[in-house]
């Protein structure tokens, strides 16, 4: 990561060499003892904050489900429906949602994730999931990927959800399944809200209905939401997004709502829950308790979108052009007579223009909302490591992270690769600068940790605790700790070799050189076991999640702080009794 490497590399440099030159002026025992206390306090801190998190997961997970497959839940009763809204883009999701949640609380919606929508595309890159290695991989990763969304899911004490992949593939029975992981996952929300079932509002979860289908059977319900798309486009569309390529999205919603079995979908028309508000949602809440969906639906209209005035004439004749056919079929009266003519050249031209304001709106986002920016990179982070030909961008609507929008209509979204070097370095130029400017505290935390972290290493030999309280702080995936950690340690230590070869060891040191032949073998037995632990650690981080590697983290601050204190007070015990 170029803010990882462009502050912490820089402040090495600055703070090993000080450490060192300052060594000799600096009562070392002393100041281990300071840093190991320090260090050992915050230890316990981030121990204790892991205990309740553990405590936490504990009674969100107390309950163990059947085989998945069973039309069974705990204690051998009947497990509940699940409902999917579809065919509407998230804010007016939100606003159906808002409606049952008043009426249904017993019916659970988190946040949408887009969990089918992001796997489903590169679900082979995690290889046969009947190996357990293979489908607990899918388990960290989902997992992760769901803590990383920029609405955070929460429980019903309003603290961060977090997922224990145990837990998860224990309610996962047999299936080994994207669409098993998907209920886990959604089944774990639910009882942390003390709810029934569950309602789940990613938009484009339709298209993936004969995968639901397998793992729900007759339990899976969906909500078909429909509202003209004019109206649609004026309340959601802005000047960083274009009306034609609106229009397209909304119509490919509709076509998947319409493949969707007839016995399974309640069509819910906007306009009419606007109109008449408590009859429709008498309807609707009848087929939430289980009963028949309605036969027919009328769809009214009101043509909102006229007296609002934002929509010019050619704003109407695009989007019919882009959805005519799927208009008329729910019902919907269009301006034109029949359906307007575009060229593909127009088309191509439109398309290209929404992807350039995609990319406005992300770098808006990337000032105006960094901690979702940060959070929507770490899910790019965990989709990329399984997928490395296509890095994956987050859309946004300009306020907030669009939530299903690491992939747009099924696809990998993200910036086309250009051939041309001079170009690619503009890129990267350009995303340099808008990670530093405008200056966030957590670029300020990055200088600050790796300046401690090289003053300590050449103070007194001690280079992570700034390092792993800082990622204690600002959450990234192991996966970019460890790279960018390896580069941190090797710019420390080439310059702590450097500056140890440039100033010569004060007298008393016995030597006209910090390094003795005398030490060979210790030099020698600790490259060699270093080099034999790497490949070990790395191996069995492939099976630590999340929680697991902030054991791991805390497990080295406490060594790290005992060492330091026991070595400090062994050495001012020995430099007594020699005095």
């Amino acid at each position: 990561r170029w803010d990882l490497i462009l502050t912490m590399v820089p402040t090495q440099l600055v703070g090993a060499p000080l450490g060192q030159i300052l060594q000799a002026y600096t009562p070392s025992e002393v100041l281990k003892i300071i840093v190991g206390v320090v260090t050992i306090a915050v230890a316990a801190w981030q121990a204790f904050n892991l205990w309740r998190g553990w405590r936490a997961a504990k009674q969100q997970s107390k309950y163990e489900m059947v085989e998945v497959g069973l039309e069974e839940g705990t204690n051998g009763t009947a497990k509940s429906d699940v409902f999917f809204v579809v065919g509407s883009q998230k804010e007016d999701s939100d606003w159906l949602h808002g409606l049952i949640s008043d009426r249904n609380p017993q019916i659970a919606s988190p946040p949408a994730a887009g969990i089918f929508q992001h796997f489903a595309p590169i679900l082979e890159s995690f290889g046969d999931l009947t190996a357990e290695e293979n489908f607990r991989t899918l388990i960290n990763s989902v997992c992760e990927f769901v803590e990383s969304n920029p609405l955070p899911w929460l429980d019903s004490s309003k603290n961060p959800l977090s997922f224990e992949s145990n837990s998860i593939l224990k309610m996962c029975g047999e299936k080994r399944t994207l669409a098993a992981v998907f209920e886990a996952v959604m089944d774990t929300y639910t009882e942390a809200h003390n709810c029934n079932t569950w309602l789940c509002k990613s938009e484009t979860t339709g298209e993936y209905h004969e995968e639901l289908k397998k793992q729900f059977g007759s339990r899976i319900k969906f909500v078909y939401l429909y509202r003209d798309p004019r109206d649609v486009i004026q309340s959601t569309s802005n000047a960083n997004s274009h009306v034609y390529v609106e229009a397209e999205n909304w119509a490919k919603l509709q076509r998947t709502a319409a493949e969707l079995p007839e016995g399974s979908v309640y069509r819910v028309n906007y306009e009419s829950v606007v109109g008449d508000k408590g009859k429709q949602m008498d309807q609707l809440d009848e087929f939430l308790s289980g009963g028949a969906p309605e036969k027919k639906t009328k769809t009214k209209q009101t043509e909102g979108w006229k007296a609002t005035g934002k929509l010019t004439d050619e704003d109407v004749k695009l989007i019919e052009s882009a959805c005519f056919s799927e208009m008329k079929d729910l019902g919907y009266k269009t301006v034109s007579k029949s359906k307007p003519k575009v060229s593909k050249n127009q088309i191509e031209e439109f398309r290209t223009t929404h992807d350039e304001g995609l990319q406005k709106r992300n770098d808006i986002m990337r000032e105006d909302n960094p901690k979702e920016w940060d959070r929507s990179e770490k899910q790019r982070l965990v989709l990329e490591k399984h997928n490395t030909d296509l890095v994956v961008m987050p859309l946004t609507n300009g306020n907030h992270a669009e939530h299903d929008g690491l992939l747009e209509n099924g696809k990998m979204s993200g910036k086309k690769e250009s051939t041309d070097n001079k170009t690619k370095m503009k890129m990267v130029i350009k995303d340099i600068s808008q990670t530093f400017w405008p200056i966030r505290p957590k670029i300020i935390w990055m200088c600050v940790a790796g300046l401690f972290s090289g003053f300590l290493a050449g103070l007194i030999g001690v280079r992570s605790p700034p390092l792993i309280i800082f990622f204690f702080v600002y959450e990234f995936p192991p996966v970019e700790v460890k790279a960018n950690g390896a580069v941190i340690a090797a710019v420390n230590t080439c310059v702590r070799i450097i500056t140890y070869l440039a100033n010569p060891p004060p007298e008393e040191y016995g030597s006209t050189t910090w390094f003795v032949m005398e030490d060979i073998w210790l030099y020698v037995v600790c490259a060699v076991v270093a080099i034999m632990a790497s490949p070990i650690g790395l191996y069995f981080t492939r099976y630590l999640n999340k929680s697991g590697y902030k054991v791991g983290l805390t497990l080295l601050l406490i060594v790290n702080g005992v060492t330091m204190v026991s070595t400090a007070v062994l050495d001012m015990a020995g430099s007594g009794s020699s005095a």
